[in-house]
């Protein structure tokens, strides 16, 4: 450490302020460095459920929305039971997912080419059997 302390007393005041400088400098890319590879994931997987919790809350939305509509239609819902909430829920769900990696047109169009054109009638339900 004598030594160290020895040689750094022969250096010029210039030439220290550069390596006092350069020491700074270099302590502050490294701690930016350091941020980064420590806080990113962590911000990425935040961020991650957040989205999670807006599609969650949206699909909710959506099928609260659609039970309404579906209420107020004034279909016979003796005839044709309603399906369960719980099946539009993770619909919208999967459908809000996708969003995050497709396009609304593509995602638009596999619903309409693939969930509803093959979608099989629902078998008649005799009023009798119903009771």
């Amino acid at each position: 450490m004598q030594n160290f302390l020895a040689e750094l007393a022969k250096l010029t005041p210039g030439v220290l302020a550069a390596l006092a400088a350069l020491a700074g400098a270099s302590g502050a890319v490294l701690a930016a460095l350091i941020g980064k590879l420590l806080v990113t994931p962590m911000l990425g997987a935040r961020d991650r459920q957040d989205r999670e919790a807006e599609w969650r809350k949206h699909a909710l939305e959506l099928t609260k929305l659609d039970l309404e509509r579906k209420l107020k239609s004034g279909r016979d819902l003796r005839a044709q039971p309603l399906r369960p909430s719980i099946l539009d829920f993770l619909a919208n769900y999967r459908d809000l997912q996708e969003l995050g990696k497709r396009s609304p047109k593509d995602l638009y169009n596999t619903i309409l080419s693939k969930r509803l054109a093959g979608r099989p009638a629902p078998p008649p339900v005799d009023c009798d059997e119903a009771d």
